[in-house]
């Protein structure tokens, strides 16, 4: 299992509800292939701006301030994971994603 990303959810009347998520700088090809509906045809854009992030000055301080801000203020935080299905050599391309707790 491979941590992709961590989300923040802050309690309300009636449930959870999501407030914030904070993506690591590179998302395998499993990772990703999941997120298109047809993988091959996409020009493969999605995340581009979340691991720009990393990269520059400015937004390491907004990744620490949203990290620090999930710690702080949220009820519940979970880790988003994926499996690493390239290394069971089968058909399957596409990786399992999983959100613990």
């Amino acid at each position: 299992m491979i941590i992709v990303g961590v989300v923040g959810y802050i309690e309300t009347p009636r449930s959870l509800r999501r407030m914030k998520s904070v993506w690591a700088e590179h998302l395998s090809e499993d990772c990703m292939s999941i997120l298109y509906k047809n993988w091959y045809k996409a020009k493969k854009k999605a995340f581009t701006n979340a691991s720009k992030k990393w990269q520059d000055e400015l937004g390491q301080k907004t990744i620490d301030k949203d990290f620090k801000k999930i710690v702080r203020y949220y009820k519940a935080i979970r880790v988003i994971a994926h499996t690493q299905i390239k290394l069971l050599k089968k058909r399957q391309k596409k990786a399992h994603i999983l959100e613990s707790q």
